[in-house]
């Protein structure tokens, strides 16, 4: 998928999920001489909990940070591919959460978005 279709899928995604946005901000760099950009930003939703983001383009490059706080700034969650758990199996993607750091497969901003939107709706429900 190349870096305009993968944005355009954000794009497309934070529409349908608008509902449960009460704000964002979302910065796009693209350096097409190296056919590589970045997208980052914050979201913060409905229940007051936050997304701050940064993600390389194409997500093939993997380079990401995704850090999923509540209302009061704790941490929920947060996905990333900072080389420093060299003993996961999944090094160097991880995920941080307050019980500590565990194995999770390398992740792109359209999927964190999902499973915050399940975390949300649980909330919710």
């Amino acid at each position: 998928m190349t870096i305009e279709e993968y944005l355009a899928k954000l794009d497309a995604h934070l529409q349908e999920i608008a509902p449960i946005i009460i704000s964002s901000s979302i910065q796009r760099e693209i350096d097409a001489n190296l056919g590589m950009g970045f997208v980052k930003g914050r979201i913060t939703f409905v229940d007051g909990s936050t997304l701050e983001f940064s993600e390389q383009l194409p997500v093939e490059r993997t380079k990401f940070r995704f850090h999923y706080m509540d209302a009061e700034n704790n941490l929920i969650v947060r996905w990333d591919s900072a080389p420093h758990h060299r003993k996961l199996q999944t090094f160097p993607f991880h995920l941080h959460t307050p019980q500590g750091v565990e194995a999770h497969p390398a992740i792109t901003t359209l999927e964190v978005l999902d499973e915050i939107g399940a975390m949300i709706e649980l909330q919710e429900s």
